[in-house]
C-alpha cells in the first residue's frame, strides 16, 4: 500500500517558516500570522536572518542551524531568495518545500523549472510545492498558510485553485453553507495538480472537490482528474469568460472525467450543497407546495432537468398545522421523492415545516427566506426558491454522472469497415477517393439536410467533433464508442441513423489517432432519410517531414493494433487484443462463465457478475495510465482478460488476470501477464503490483517465476502481496517480454 501523497506536509508536527517576519506588509509577515492565528498543535520555527526572535518564537538564520530537521518548510520570501531558499532546504533534507509567491510573481513556467531544480529535481527526496498567496489550508490540524487571512472551518470538501484569489472567491461563494474543508491550495498556473489531485483521491476525509479550470491544461491532468472523479464528486469551475465552443469544450471535458461543469458562484454554490446532500432517488419527481401559484417554478425546475409535479396551493387562510399536515401527506405519497416548499410569505408555519423536514425521510426543500434564520443549519433549507430549484438540478445533474458512469458500451448494430491508412496517404490530393478510403460517407451534392456534423483539430485538445440541429449543438472528444453513435442518434432524433454513426466515429477513432491529415470535415446528417453524406474535407500534406508536432486528443484510445495471436501449450489458438468499450457484454459474459472459485480469487468477493459501474470501468480503460487485454477464441468468446489500474502515477499500478477453466496451465495467463508488464513500463509505471490471495498458489508461483517478490501483506493475513520494480526510461527485462 502506498502512503499518500504529501504526507510529510499534511502530517507535519515541525515546519519552518522562511521568511518569516513582523512586518505585515511583506508576504512572509502575513503567513506567519495566519500559522500563529490558529492553534496549530505543533512546533513553528520563524527563519530569519536578520532576527533572533519574530513574535516571540526564537528564529534562525538558515533552516541547517535548526537542531532538527523540520517535517516541511514554507518559504515566504522575495523573488530573488526563492531558489536559494528551497536549495537551502533541499541540503537540509527537508522533505517538503512549500513557496508562496506574491500576485504577478510567480514568474511562470520558467520560474518552477528553477526552483525544482533548486530543490534536486523530480525524484530529489525534497518536494516542491508551488503556490500563490491563497497558500495551504489544512483546518482539522489548524494550519493555515495563507498569506490572504483566510480561515475556513474543517469538513469534507477540497479546493484547487489554479490562480491568485480563487480560493479566497470561493470561501465567500460558499458562505454561510454548512460545509467545511478538508484542505486548500492556491496553486500557481505553472504549478502540477497532480500531487493535490491524488491527495484528494486516496484522503479518506476528501469527499468533495472543487478545482479551477484552465484552458489548455495537459492529458495528464485530465487522467488523473478521472480517476479523482470515479469514487468521488469533483465540481470543475469556470469562472472566465468562454466562448460558446469553449463552453461545449468544458461541459464534454467534464463528461469525460465524470465531473460537474460550473460557471457561476450560484451554479458551483448548488453543486457543491447537492454534492453534500443525501443521493436522490432513481428518476426523482420533486412536488411543489405554496401558498399561490408555483407554475413559473415548475417550468424553472424542468428547464433545468428536474422532474416536477405541483400540489394544489395551500392558501392564505391555512394555518402552520394545516400546512405541515399537506407537507406531511404528499411526503407520504408513493410517487414523491422530494418535495419543495415555499413558504417565504407564512414565516409562521416555517418552525412547523423545519421539525417536519428533520423527521421526514423523503428530502424537505424549504424555501423560507428569513423566516428560517436560526431554526436549523441544514443543507435543505434555503433563502429563496430558486437557490432549492438550482440545487435540485445540480443534485439531478450528479445523478446523471453517477448513471454514466456505469453505462457500458453495446457492441455495434453492423461490424464497422477499417480505414485504410496507408492507402488514404496517398490520396490526398483526390477527396472522393480519400473519403472512400476512410470510410466516410459517400459525397452528395443536392438534398436535404437538418444536421451537420463538424470534425476539426484543435491546437491544445487534438480531434473534436461537434454536432448541430435545430435542437441545439453538443461537442464529443474522441476516443469514441456505441455510446456516442447512440447519444448522436437520439440528438437527431432517429435511431435509424446509428449503424451510419457508428461507421463515422470508428472511422473518425482511427483518423483522430493515427491520420493527422485529416484536419476538417463536414458531414450533413438528413434525418428523415436516415442518411449521412460528405460536404467537405480538408487534410494537410505534411511537407516539412513531421516536424511539426500535430496535436493529439487529451484522452488516449487503446492502441490502434490487429493485435497478435498466441499458441497454447494444446496447440489451441487464440487472439490477443486490447479490450474496447464495445466489448463488455463479452467481457460480462466471461464473468458469468468463470467457476465460482475463480471469480472469489479474481474479484476476493463472492460475486456472479460485474456490476454495471465495474463493467464500464472494466470495459473503458484509460489507456494513458490504464490497460486492458482480452484472449479470443475463433467464435468470439474470451478465453483470458488481464488489466491493471493506476494505484498512482507513476509510483505504481495494481494488475489482475482470469484465463477459462480450460486454458488454466496452457501459458495464457504468464503471456498476458508480461505483456501487462511490457506496457506497465512504457506507461512510465515504477512497479506494478498485486494483491493475491494466500491460497492461490498458482497466481503467486507465477509472479514469482516472472521476478516478483512476494511478501506476507503487512494489514491482512489472508494476502500476499506481489511486486516488479520497472526500471524507469529503461525496457523491462528481456526473459519478461518473451513471446
Amino acid at each position: 500500500m502506498l502512503p499518500l501523497p504529501l504526507t510529510p506536509l499534511f502530517d507535519a508536527r515541525h515546519i519552518a517558516v522562511v521568511g518569516a517576519s513582523q512586518r505585515m506588509e511583506t508576504l512572509g509577515g502575513r503567513v506567519f500570522a495566519a500559522l500563529l492565528h490558529r492553534p496549530f498543535d505543533g512546533r513553528l520555527t520563524p527563519v530569519n536572518l536578520r532576527r533572533k526572535t519574530v513574535a516571540g518564537l526564537a528564529a534562525y538564520a538558515a533552516v541547517a542551524q535548526i537542531g532538527e530537521t523540520p517535517d516541511a518548510a514554507v518559504v515566504a520570501v522575495n523573488a530573488q531568495g526563492r531558489a536559494g531558499a528551497v536549495a537551502a532546504c533541499a541540503a537540509a533534507c527537508v522533505p517538503c518545500v512549500l513557496v508562496l509567491t506574491v500576485d504577478g510573481e510567480d514568474g511562470g513556467a520558467d520560474e518552477y523549472a528553477k526552483l525544482l531544480k533548486a530543490a534536486g529535481g523530480e525524484d530529489a527526496p525534497t518536494q516542491l510545492l508551488l503556490c500563490g498567496e491563497d497558500g495551504f489550508n489544512l483546518p482539522q490540524n489548524g494550519l493555515y498558510a495563507d498569506g490572504g487571512g483566510s480561515f475556513p472551518t474543517a469538513g469534507r470538501v477540497a479546493l484547487i485553485g489554479r490562480q491568485n484569489g480563487f480560493c479566497r472567491d470561493v470561501f465567500h461563494w460558499l458562505g454561510g453553507l454548512n460545509v467545511g474543508f478538508s484542505f486548500t491550495v492556491g496553486l500557481t498556473p505553472a504549478a502540477p495538480p497532480d500531487p493535490w489531485l491524488n491527495r484528494f483521491r486516496e484522503d479518506a476525509g476528501s469527499h468533495v472537490l472543487v478545482v479551477q479550470y484552465l484552458p489548455g491544461q495537459s492529458a495528464a491532468f485530465y487522467s488523473t482528474l478521472r480517476l479523482a472523479a470515479q469514487d468521488k464528486q469533483v465540481i470543475l469551475h469556470a469562472a472566465q469568460s468562454l466562448s460558446e465552443q469553449e463552453t461545449a469544450l468544458l461541459h464534454a471535458l467534464c463528461g469525460r472525467c465524470g465531473a460537474l461543469p460550473t460557471r457561476t458562484p450560484d451554479e458551483l454554490r448548488a453543486a457543491v450543497r447537492a454534492a453534500c446532500l443525501p443521493r436522490l432517488r432513481h428518476a426523482a419527481i420533486v412536488h411543489i407546495l405554496g401558498g399561490g401559484e408555483t407554475g413559473w417554478l415548475a417550468d424553472m425546475a424542468r428547464a433545468a432537468g428536474v422532474q416536477t409535479h405541483v400540489l394544489p396551493a395551500y392558501g392564505r387562510h391555512a394555518n402552520p398545522l394545516e400546512i405541515r399536515d399537506l407537507a406531511a401527506a404528499a411526503l407520504g405519497g408513493q410517487d414523491c421523492r422530494a418535495l419543495l416548499v415555499s413558504a417565504a410569505e407564512r414565516p409562521d408555519a416555517v418552525p412547523q415545516l423545519a421539525q417536519l423536514q428533520k423527521q421526514s425521510e423523503t428530502p424537505l426543500y424549504l424555501a423560507a427566506g428569513s423566516a428560517a434564520a436560526g431554526l436549523s443549519d441544514s443543507l435543505l433549507i434555503f433563502d429563496t426558491p430558486e437557490q432549492a430549484v438550482r440545487t435540485l438540478a445540480a443534485q439531478s445533474a450528479w445523478q446523471r454522472i453517477r448513471k454514466e458512469r456505469q453505462t457500458a458500451a453495446k457492441p455495434p448494430q453492423q461490424t464497422p469497415s477499417p480505414p485504410d491508412l496507408r492507402q488514404a496517404a496517398l490520396l490526398l490530393a483526390q477527396p472522393d477517393e480519400l473519403a472512400a478510403a476512410l470510410h466516410l460517407p459517400p459525397a452528395r451534392q443536392e438534398g436535404f439536410s437538418d444536421g451537420l456534423l463538424s470534425y476539426s483539430v484543435l491546437p491544445h485538445t487534438g480531434a473534436v467533433l461537434s454536432a448541430a440541429c435545430r435542437s441545439g449543438n453538443m461537442l464529443l472528444l474522441p476516443p469514441f464508442d456505441t455510446r456516442h453513435a447512440r447519444r448522436l442518434s437520439r440528438f437527431f432524433a432517429n435511431a435509424k441513423l446509428r449503424p451510419a454513426l457508428e461507421q463515422l466515429l470508428f472511422s473518425l477513432n482511427a483518423a483522430a489517432y493515427g491520420f493527422p491529415q485529416l484536419q476538417s470535415l463536414h458531414i450533413y446528417a438528413d434525418s428523415a432519410a436516415a442518411v449521412l453524406h460528405t460536404a467537405s474535407l480538408s487534410v494537410t500534406a505534411n511537407d516539412d517531414g513531421g516536424q511539426t508536432a500535430q496535436p493529439v486528443p487529451l484522452f488516449a484510445a487503446a492502441p490502434f493494433s490487429d493485435g497478435h495471436f498466441f499458441t497454447a501449450a494444446d496447440g489451441g489458438i487464440l487472439h490477443i487484443r486490447p479490450i474496447q468499450p464495445e466489448d463488455a457484454e463479452a467481457l460480462q459474459h466471461f464473468v458469468r462463465n468463470m467457476d465460482e472459485a475463480d471469480r472469489q480469487t479474481r474479484f476476493m468477493s463472492p460475486i456472479k457478475e460485474l456490476s454495471p459501474a465495474q463493467l464500464a470501468q472494466y470495459s473503458r480503460p484509460d489507456y494513458a495510465r490504464e490497460a486492458a487485454l482480452g484472449a479470443w477464441r475463433g467464435n468470439g468468446e474470451m478465453a483470458g482478460w488481464a488489466q491493471y489500474a493506476c494505484l498512482r502515477h507513476p509510483e505504481a499500478c495494481e494488475f489482475g488476470i482470469a484465463v477459462a477453466a480450460d486454458m488454466k496451465g496452457q501459458g495464457l495467463a504468464a503471456h498476458l501477464l508480461r505483456l501487462l508488464v511490457r506496457q506497465a513500463g512504457q506507461q512510465g509505471y515504477r512497479a506494478i503490483c498485486a494483491e493475491i490471495l494466500a491460497d492461490n498458489a498458482a497466481m503467486i508461483r507465477l509472479a514469482e517465476k516472472l521476478g516478483f517478490k512476494t511478501a506476507p501483506h503487512p494489514e491482512d493475513a489472508r494476502l500476499i502481496t506481489a511486486k516488479l520494480p520497472l526500471q524507469k526510461d529503461k525496457r523491462p527485462k528481456k526473459r519478461l517480454l518473451r513471446q
